[in-house]
Protein backbone atom coordinates (compact mmCIF):
# COMPACT_ATOMS: atom_id res chain seq x y z
CA UNK A 1 0.00 0.00 0.00
CA UNK A 2 2.37 2.86 -1.25
CA UNK A 3 -0.29 5.61 -0.72
CA UNK A 4 -0.80 5.00 3.10
CA UNK A 5 2.79 4.09 3.56
CA UNK A 6 3.65 7.34 1.98
CA UNK A 7 2.39 9.05 4.90
CA UNK A 8 3.76 6.91 7.58
CA UNK A 9 6.76 7.18 6.13
CA UNK A 10 7.80 10.75 7.80
CA UNK A 11 7.43 9.03 10.96
CA UNK A 12 9.65 6.20 10.48
CA UNK A 13 12.32 8.32 9.29
CA UNK A 14 11.90 10.65 12.40
CA UNK A 15 12.51 7.80 14.82
CA UNK A 16 15.61 6.92 13.40
CA UNK A 17 17.27 10.51 14.07
CA UNK A 18 20.04 10.30 17.36
CA UNK A 19 18.39 13.42 18.91
CA UNK A 20 14.60 13.41 18.89
CA UNK A 21 12.39 15.57 20.85
CA UNK A 22 9.31 13.62 22.03
CA UNK A 23 6.79 16.63 21.51
CA UNK A 24 8.07 16.65 17.49
CA UNK A 25 7.01 12.79 17.07
CA UNK A 26 4.12 13.39 18.98
CA UNK A 27 2.85 16.10 16.72
CA UNK A 28 3.49 14.18 14.13
CA UNK A 29 1.41 11.06 14.69
CA UNK A 30 -1.74 12.73 15.78
CA UNK A 31 -1.13 14.07 12.05
CA UNK A 32 -0.98 11.28 10.17
CA UNK A 33 -3.32 9.80 12.40
CA UNK A 34 -6.12 12.23 11.56
CA UNK A 35 -4.79 11.34 8.01
CA UNK A 36 -5.28 7.97 8.23
CA UNK A 37 -8.84 8.45 9.87
CA UNK A 38 -9.88 10.93 6.95
CA UNK A 39 -8.56 8.39 4.33
CA UNK A 40 -10.80 5.72 6.26
CA UNK A 41 -14.02 7.87 5.73
CA UNK A 42 -13.23 8.57 2.36
CA UNK A 43 -11.66 5.06 1.47
CA UNK A 44 -14.13 4.58 -1.62
CA UNK A 45 -12.72 7.89 -3.23
CA UNK A 46 -9.65 7.23 -2.61
CA UNK A 47 -9.17 3.50 -3.34
CA UNK A 48 -10.87 4.03 -6.67
CA UNK A 49 -7.91 6.35 -7.92
CA UNK A 50 -5.47 3.99 -6.65
CA UNK A 51 -7.13 1.23 -8.60
CA UNK A 52 -7.38 3.39 -11.56
CA UNK A 53 -3.97 4.10 -11.53
CA UNK A 54 -3.13 -0.24 -10.88
CA UNK A 55 -5.78 -0.38 -13.61
CA UNK A 56 -3.73 1.51 -16.31
CA UNK A 57 -0.33 0.07 -15.58
CA UNK A 58 -1.98 -3.33 -15.86
CA UNK A 59 -3.35 -2.40 -19.47
CA UNK A 60 -0.25 -1.52 -20.71
CA UNK A 61 1.20 -4.89 -20.43
CA UNK A 62 -2.43 -6.20 -22.16
CA UNK A 63 -2.68 -8.20 -18.47
CA UNK A 64 -6.11 -6.95 -17.17
CA UNK A 65 -7.21 -7.05 -12.90
CA UNK A 66 -9.17 -9.81 -12.29
CA UNK A 67 -10.22 -11.04 -9.55
CA UNK A 68 -8.85 -14.23 -7.87
CA UNK A 69 -10.08 -17.38 -7.74
CA UNK A 70 -12.51 -18.27 -5.04
CA UNK A 71 -13.72 -21.41 -3.69
CA UNK A 72 -16.92 -22.28 -1.15
CA UNK A 73 -14.99 -22.65 1.85
CA UNK A 74 -11.56 -20.25 2.23
CA UNK A 75 -9.61 -21.03 4.71
CA UNK A 76 -6.46 -18.80 4.01
CA UNK A 77 -7.96 -15.58 3.15
CA UNK A 78 -11.37 -14.13 3.62
CA UNK A 79 -14.11 -14.96 0.69
CA UNK A 80 -15.60 -12.46 -0.61
CA UNK A 81 -18.72 -12.29 -2.59
CA UNK A 82 -18.43 -9.59 -5.10
CA UNK A 83 -17.99 -9.82 -9.21
CA UNK A 84 -16.48 -5.96 -9.23
CA UNK A 85 -12.08 -6.35 -8.21
CA UNK A 86 -12.45 -2.85 -7.09
CA UNK A 87 -15.07 -3.64 -4.58
CA UNK A 88 -12.95 -6.98 -4.05
CA UNK A 89 -9.21 -5.56 -3.48
CA UNK A 90 -10.98 -3.04 -1.79
CA UNK A 91 -12.53 -4.74 1.24
CA UNK A 92 -9.92 -7.00 1.80
CA UNK A 93 -6.70 -5.48 0.92
CA UNK A 94 -7.19 -1.81 1.51
CA UNK A 95 -9.57 -1.21 4.23
CA UNK A 96 -8.18 -3.66 6.80
CA UNK A 97 -4.71 -2.02 6.28
CA UNK A 98 -6.02 1.46 7.48
CA UNK A 99 -7.38 0.19 10.31
CA UNK A 100 -4.47 -1.92 11.49
CA UNK A 101 -2.31 1.09 10.73
CA UNK A 102 -4.52 3.24 12.82
CA UNK A 103 -4.33 0.84 15.94
CA UNK A 104 -0.77 -0.28 15.96
CA UNK A 105 0.22 3.49 15.66
CA UNK A 106 -2.15 4.13 18.74
CA UNK A 107 -1.35 1.34 20.76
CA UNK A 108 2.49 2.24 19.99
CA UNK A 109 2.78 5.57 21.20
CA UNK A 110 -0.17 5.88 23.70
CA UNK A 111 2.16 5.50 26.80
CA UNK A 112 4.27 8.25 25.44
CA UNK A 113 1.42 10.60 25.09
CA UNK A 114 0.36 10.00 28.47
CA UNK A 115 3.87 10.65 29.45
CA UNK A 116 4.15 13.83 27.75
CA UNK A 117 0.44 15.13 28.57
CA UNK A 118 1.49 15.20 31.87
CA UNK A 119 4.83 17.65 31.29
CA UNK A 120 3.43 19.74 28.82
CA UNK A 121 2.78 22.24 30.71
CA UNK A 122 6.67 22.51 31.92
CA UNK A 123 7.40 23.94 28.01
CA UNK A 124 7.56 27.34 27.92
CA UNK A 125 5.76 27.76 24.45
CA UNK A 126 3.15 25.88 26.19
CA UNK A 127 2.64 26.75 29.68
CA UNK A 128 -0.92 28.92 29.06
CA UNK A 129 -1.80 26.02 26.04
CA UNK A 130 -2.07 23.57 28.50
CA UNK A 131 -5.50 23.19 29.84
CA UNK A 132 -5.40 21.22 32.58
CA UNK A 133 -2.84 22.51 34.41
CA UNK A 134 -3.47 21.66 38.14
CA UNK A 135 -4.19 17.93 37.01
CA UNK A 136 -0.85 17.82 35.18
CA UNK A 137 0.78 18.99 37.94
CA UNK A 138 -1.19 16.55 40.45
CA UNK A 139 0.33 13.94 37.81
CA UNK A 140 3.58 15.17 38.10
CA UNK A 141 3.44 15.40 41.92
CA UNK A 142 2.33 11.20 41.95
CA UNK A 143 4.52 10.07 39.44
CA UNK A 144 8.01 11.50 39.82
CA UNK A 145 7.48 11.81 43.60
CA UNK A 146 10.81 9.92 44.53
CA UNK A 147 12.86 12.62 42.37
CA UNK A 148 11.37 15.64 43.33
CA UNK A 149 11.17 17.44 46.18
CA UNK A 150 7.74 18.09 48.66
CA UNK A 151 4.68 19.37 46.86
CA UNK A 152 5.27 22.59 49.26
CA UNK A 153 8.56 23.33 47.03
CA UNK A 154 7.53 21.88 43.98
CA UNK A 155 3.93 23.92 43.29
CA UNK A 156 5.31 27.54 43.90
CA UNK A 157 8.63 26.59 41.81
CA UNK A 158 6.02 25.65 38.68
CA UNK A 159 4.23 28.83 39.51
CA UNK A 160 7.57 31.24 39.20
CA UNK A 161 9.06 28.86 36.23
CA UNK A 162 5.50 30.06 34.18
CA UNK A 163 5.40 33.52 35.49
CA UNK A 164 9.28 33.49 34.05
CA UNK A 165 8.26 33.21 30.86
CA UNK A 166 5.01 34.95 30.66
CA UNK A 167 7.27 38.22 31.08
CA UNK A 168 9.65 36.85 28.42
CA UNK A 169 9.17 38.21 24.05
CA UNK A 170 7.58 34.95 22.40
CA UNK A 171 10.22 34.72 19.61
CA UNK A 172 12.66 33.45 22.32
CA UNK A 173 10.53 31.43 24.65
CA UNK A 174 11.62 27.59 24.19
CA UNK A 175 9.42 25.03 22.44
CA UNK A 176 11.31 22.08 23.20
CA UNK A 177 12.56 20.22 25.89
CA UNK A 178 16.08 20.18 25.21
CA UNK A 179 15.60 24.39 24.69
CA UNK A 180 13.82 24.34 27.95
CA UNK A 181 15.98 22.79 29.68
CA UNK A 182 19.12 24.86 28.44
CA UNK A 183 17.64 27.93 29.46
CA UNK A 184 16.52 26.50 32.87
CA UNK A 185 18.74 27.43 36.14
CA UNK A 186 19.37 23.98 38.02
CA UNK A 187 20.09 26.59 41.21
CA UNK A 188 16.92 28.32 40.83
CA UNK A 189 14.63 25.94 39.69
CA UNK A 190 15.84 22.35 40.68
CA UNK A 191 12.51 20.56 40.72
CA UNK A 192 12.13 21.69 36.97
CA UNK A 193 15.69 21.32 36.01
CA UNK A 194 15.01 17.34 36.44
CA UNK A 195 11.68 17.30 35.57
CA UNK A 196 13.14 18.70 31.95
CA UNK A 197 16.16 15.89 32.43
CA UNK A 198 13.79 13.12 32.10
CA UNK A 199 11.25 14.82 29.56
CA UNK A 200 14.24 15.65 27.77
CA UNK A 201 15.68 11.71 27.80
CA UNK A 202 12.24 9.80 27.73
CA UNK A 203 12.53 7.33 25.05
CA UNK A 204 10.23 7.38 22.26
CA UNK A 205 11.76 4.20 20.10
CA UNK A 206 14.43 1.74 19.75
CA UNK A 207 15.25 2.71 16.34
CA UNK A 208 18.44 4.50 16.70
CA UNK A 209 20.29 1.02 18.87
CA UNK A 210 18.79 -1.44 17.01
CA UNK A 211 20.86 0.04 13.80
CA UNK A 212 23.57 0.44 15.87
CA UNK A 213 23.24 -3.46 16.13
CA UNK A 214 22.41 -3.54 12.47
CA UNK A 215 25.79 -2.32 11.73
CA UNK A 216 27.91 -4.29 14.23
CA UNK A 217 26.39 -7.47 12.54
CA UNK A 218 28.09 -6.55 9.37
CA UNK A 219 31.67 -5.91 10.95
CA UNK A 220 31.26 -8.77 13.38
CA UNK A 221 30.49 -11.28 10.49
CA UNK A 222 30.44 -15.46 11.36
CA UNK A 223 34.04 -16.15 9.30
CA UNK A 224 35.44 -12.69 11.32
CA UNK A 225 34.57 -13.74 14.62
CA UNK A 226 35.78 -17.41 14.22
CA UNK A 227 39.35 -16.72 12.88
CA UNK A 228 42.16 -18.14 14.67
CA UNK A 229 45.31 -16.75 15.60
CA UNK A 230 47.30 -18.65 12.96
Amino acid sequence: MQHTSGIILPVSKLLQKNELDIFAVIELIDGVLDILRQNRSNCENIFHKIFDQAKNECEKYDAPLLIPRRCKSQIFRGNYLSDDPEHFFRDPIFVPYLNHSMVEMKDRFFDQKQKCQSLWGLIPKYCDASPNTAQDLERLLEIYQEDIGPRAAVVPEVQRWVYKWKQEDVSIVPSSAIEAHCACHADIYPNIYILLTILGTLSVSTATSERSFSTMGRLRTYLRSSIGNE
